[in-house]
Formats: structure tokens, sequence, C-alpha cells
């Protein structure tokens, strides 16, 4: 991955443009000294892009939950594999993440799917094998499935994404995933609705220093408070488990927050990484 010069992301708007938002977390996490996660490939990333992530100070109990999400999502595919080693992984919205590199476990196919000029850009730092393939079209677009093979069992990751399209979008998205793939599971992140309708206010005002959190807040359209509220959601689909982002580690958490949590309990449920089932 070696760049002589700085590569443009002006193609990336809206929804695209917010992949640069958990790059960042995880950049900051990694240069953090006992941070929560280590990824120096992201770090290398954002380096070589024309977006200085310290121009700003992030807000940190979304960065710190974008970190802990990352922990849940990479446990839950590791046990993905122990119990399918030749499995098949479908990475929606794969933005600039870098898990497969972390999860690999020599075996699995992994197929990264995002739009067109975030593939593009994914492409000066990742390169396509047998096992790792990219798809370059939208999570909504029916045709998709038919880029990845259907002759082992399957997981779905929906990170960073659900809240960023509607209720009809996402209720289409897992159709799509239930007609093509029966016998597949999905781990798929949710926010609480609540949490939802506040952070869609942002739109047109700077409620944080940083333009990139007010836009991705200013984007979002749907949630749920529990990801039980999804059971039976299309055919054939079960709520399997859930994880509350915020309680895998709230002692990472500032002392103010860990005690707004307590007087507040449902602020520690507004993230959610949720399990899903398809028969």
């Amino acid at each position: 991955m070696e760049m002589t010069q700085k590569l443009s992301i002006e193609e990336l708007k809206n929804v695209p443009e917010t992949l640069l938002y958990p790059l960042k977390a995880r950049y900051i996490e990694t240069k953090k000294k006992g941070g929560l996660i280590s990824d120096p490939l992201s770090v290398q990333i954002l380096d070589a892009l024309q977006y200085d992530p310290t121009q700003t100070k992030p807000v940190i109990m979304p960065q710190l939950g974008i970190c802990l999400r990352t922990i849940i999502i990479d446990t839950q595919v590791k046990k993905f594999f122990a119990e399918n080693p030749d499995g098949v992984v479908v990475n929606i919205a794969c933005g600039l993440d870098t898990r497969f590199t972390r999860v690999d476990n020599g075996t699995v196919r992994w197929f990264d799917l995002d739009l067109p000029e975030t593939i593009k850009i994914r492409r000066h730092f990742f390169h396509e094998t047998d096992r790792h393939r990219f798809v370059a079209k939208s999570a909504l677009d029916p045709s998709w499935p038919g880029e990845i093979p259907k002759d082992k069992k399957t997981l779905f990751i929906i990170e960073g994404l659900s809240f960023y399209f509607s209720k009809e979008e996402n209720r289409h998205l897992l159709k799509i995933i239930g007609d093509n793939f029966p016998g597949a599971e999905c781990l798929i992140e949710i926010l609480a609705a609540w949490f939802v309708k506040i952070a869609s206010k942002t739109t047109g005002k700077n409620t944080y220093d940083d333009p990139l959190e007010n836009k991705a807040a200013g984007l979002m359209k749907w949630g749920a408070n529990s990801g039980r509220k999804l059971d039976g959601w299309v055919d054939g689909m079960k709520f399997v488990e859930q994880w509350f982002v915020t309680q895998q580690r709230l002692d990472a958490f500032p002392r103010w927050f860990r005690i707004l949590c307590l007087l507040v309990p449902a602020l520690s449920r507004a993230n959610k990484i949720v399990h899903l089932q398809f028969t």
C-alpha cells in the first residue's frame, strides 16, 4: 500500500462519505495508549487519504462505541468460523473496513459489498483474491446475490448502515437475504428509534465540532429499540440474540457518562448488534 500522494475522496458524498467516521474512530483508538482496539491498517489507510482525522476533536462516546461494536462483531464472526471454517461472509456496506485482515481463518470466502465509488477507493488498499472478492453494487440492488456462492453456510454483516436506510429499505435488504440465502445468519447494527429521532434533528445544525459527525447524524432515518422487533419482520427471519454495545465495556467511558447510564438505563441500550437467523 505505497502511495506518493494523498488519495482524493471527493467522489464520496452523503452516506458513502460516512465510511470515514468508523475509520477515524479506529484510527484514534489505535493511536491511543491502551486503546480498546489495535488496527494499524486503518491508520495506514486514513493517513493515505486527503482527510485529516486530527482537524477536529471527536465525540468520545460514539468513538468508543464504534470500537466496541467492532470487537463484538469480530468475536461473533470468529464464532461463526469455528462452526463453519469454510463458510461465506458477505460484508454489506463494507466501506474501508479492515475486518477480513483481522479475522481471516485461511479458508473462508469473503465478499465486500458497497457502492461503486466506495469499491473504487477500496481497491487502492485491498487486492482481490480467490477468497476475498469485491461486489460494486448497492445493498438494495436485487442482483447482487447472483455474485455470491450459495453452496456453504453464509453470514451477513450489516454494520453502520441500517440507520441510514428507511424502515422499508431495511426490510427490502433483509428480504433480499432471506429470499436468496436460506439458512443464513446476519449480524446487523441497529440504533434505538429514540436516538435516531434525536440525532436526525441535527440536520443543518452544527451540533458537533466535527462536520463529519454532524453529517452522519443528520442522515439517520430509522431505528428500533430492540432487535426483537425484527422477529418475523420478513418471512423466515428470526431474532436470535442482541448485544448492547455500551454495556460491553461501560468502564471504558467517562465517569459522567457511566453515571448518566445508571440514571437513564435506556442510554446504555441505544446501540446494539442483533443476530438474526433465516430459515
